[in-house]
Formats: structure tokens, sequence, C-alpha cells
């Protein structure tokens, strides 16, 4: 929920946008929304994070998720020279506190936890919400107990051979061009969902 912050990250949404969508998503009848939010991002502050999450309680989502930022490899801040300096890992791990005593407070209680490589003070992501509201599908995700089944362009697969930890991944082609392109081959990988 900070202009600056998107801007800074290479997102081409707004806050108002957001608060928007939301909106809109409530007035078409859903009633278990979830939001993610990224503790280190550049060009946020501890106030400015406290904001974010604040603001996510107050619309009511049912479930907040609180991601802390992972320097994947391909990301855009990895990829742009001097975008985002790794040093003030103090500052994701307050930012992470505020979050956990708020949304503890606040009626949320955590339902899933994961780490990522490279995060960022080798903090943890948390999934955190109202009681009934558990996303399934994250905790199926996080404990690879299911198949689970994507579409569309970057979407992955996950095959879990039934009875054993066997699990299989089928990955759709991210750029739209591509997926169109060769999605005779797409097609042919995901047989393996019938096998």
């Amino acid at each position: 929920f900070n202009d600056e912050v998107l801007d800074s990250i290479g997102r081409r949404h707004t806050s108002k946008q957001t608060l928007d969508a939301f909106a809109l998503a409530r007035k078409c009848g859903f009633n278990n929304i979830n939001m993610d939010l990224i503790a280190g991002l550049p060009k946020d502050t501890l106030s400015s994070f406290k904001n974010s999450v604040d603001t996510a309680v107050s619309l009511g989502a049912e479930s907040v998720t609180v991601h802390t930022l992972a320097m994947k490899s391909a990301a855009y801040m990895v990829t742009r020279e001097n975008a985002y300096d790794i040093s003030d890992k103090l500052l994701t791990f307050d930012m992470v506190e505020y979050s956990n005593s708020c949304l503890k407070s606040s009626g949320y209680y955590p339902y899933y936890m994961y780490r990522q490589s490279r995060c960022v003070g080798n903090l943890e992501n948390v999934g955190w919400c109202k009681p009934g509201t558990e996303c399934r599908y994250n905790v199926f995700m996080m404990e690879e107990t299911h198949t689970v089944l994507a579409a569309g362009a970057g979407a992955v697969t996950k095959l879990k051979k039934p009875g054993s930890n066997y699990i299989e991944r089928i990955f759709n082609y991210k750029y739209p061009y591509e997926y169109n392109a060769r999605f005779d081959t797409l097609m042919e990988r995901k047989k393996r969902i019938s096998e």
C-alpha cells in the first residue's frame, strides 16, 4: 500500500487499484480474500510496512500472507544494477515482528509457514488467517501432499504419485507468445497427468 515501493519493484498497479480490486471482489461476493505482503522491499520503511499490515487488517482480509523478500536470481530487483541493498536485515526483522504482533492481536492465527532460499535475514513466510478461512491450496503446496493442476502461461502443475513421495512438475511456458506458439508441445507434456 505504498506507491513508491510498488514503483521501485516494477509493479504497474497502484495502491488505489488494490483497494478498488478488493472492493470489487467483495461486491462480487467473494468472502475469503487473501492479501500478500512482502517485508524487506526497497524504499519501504517500518512505518510504511505497518500501514500495509494495518490496511489489510482494516479491510477485513480473511487471510494475510507475510513473505520475506527473497532475492531470486531472475527477479527484477536483482537484474537491475544497485536495485537493492540487503544489508538492512534488522528492518525486515522488525517488519515481520510487527506483522506477527498485529495479526495475532487482530484475531488471525498462523496456519502455515515455509522458508525460501535467499530470504533477507533468513526469515520465514507465514500465512495468517481468521478461524475457518485457511487456504487449503497453500497447505497442499507446502506439504506437497496433493497433485495441483495449473493452467495458463507461467503456471506449474505438480503431480504427486499416489502412495509415494514422488513429485513431478510440468512447467508451462512463461510468456504468452511462447505458450501459444508451443501449445502442442505443452499438451504433450500434460499427457503425464493421466499417466
